[in-house]
């Protein structure tokens, strides 16, 4: 069979300028989007002259940090520079030296220095005497008849008096705590504080003859069973107040205890 028009393949493939027109715009779209896209997601960045283009050295040695802080410090201004200059320039201020005042006494240190008035003040001789005589008390009030009198001083200073006996012991409560040696003339003496009922605790030794032979510790130990009137001041038994229990030999008993 026979086909009109010739050869196809002497002719060859024969397009029209309008669909060639066509790819090459469609061509250069597809390019302009696509260099769009890569200008917007960085991947294509200036060239020359930019700053972005510099290289940076950073240095981590203590000097180039210490460089870096001295950078980042404020720069001082004229007028800081000015008054550090006339800080420097000021001199220090010296201490005023001591006037020495002639004739001035030098204290020893310590010394405490009184006046006319204080000397006067403290003058004891224009004090007035109290005197403690029969049932005197030490806050300065005369006591009344029937106190308790005074005789002497007892442990840590207190003031004693003489014992009194509400009971008096019996040979059988005093002799077992009695040491079995003991002659006619030897004594004891011992201090004791009055409690209720009579009692008496806290007992001191305060001598015996002849010097140990354990009479006085006999007597502060049996003490427990002691029955002691309280010290009588102003009239009115003083619960609390000490006093002195004497205890004397005679014939190997007792005799009476008291001061």
């Amino acid at each position: 069979m026979l086909v009109r028009g010739g050869d196809p393949a002497r002719s060859g493939y024969q397009v029209s300028l309008r669909e060639r027109a066509g790819s090459l715009v469609f061509a250069l779209a597809a390019s302009a989007l696509v260099f769009w896209i890569m200008l917007t997601m960085g991947a294509i960045t200036g060239f020359g002259g930019s700053e972005s283009a510099r290289l940076t050295a950073i240095n981590l040695s203590q000097a180039g940090q210490d460089e870096a802080g001295a950078a980042d410090k404020p720069k001082e201004t004229a007028v800081a520079r000015q008054d550090r200059a006339q800080a420097v320039a000021r001199p220090a201020a010296r201490p005023s030296p001591a006037v020495e005042v002639p004739g001035k006494i030098e204290w020893p240190e310590g010394f405490i220095e009184l006046s006319r008035n204080d000397y006067r003040s403290s003058d004891i001789s224009r004090i007035q005497r109290r005197e403690f005589d029969g049932g005197a008390l030490p806050g300065g009030s005369r006591g009344s008849q029937g106190d308790s009198p005074s005789v002497g001083q007892g442990p840590g200073g207190v003031r004693l008096y003489a014992a009194q006996w509400y009971r008096e012991p019996t040979d059988a409560e005093i002799g077992p705590y009695l040491p079995q040696r003991r002659m006619q003339g030897d004594w004891a003496l011992i201090a004791c504080r009055t409690v209720e009922k009579y009692h008496v605790e806290d007992c001191q030794e305060l001598g015996e003859s002849p010097p140990g032979s354990g009479l006085a510790r006999a007597l502060r130990q049996a003490s427990w069973q002691f029955l002691v009137r309280p010290p009588r001041i102003n009239g009115k038994p003083q619960i609390g107040e000490w006093v002195q229990i004497r205890f004397d030999v005679r014939g190997g008993r007792k005799d009476e205890a008291g001061g």
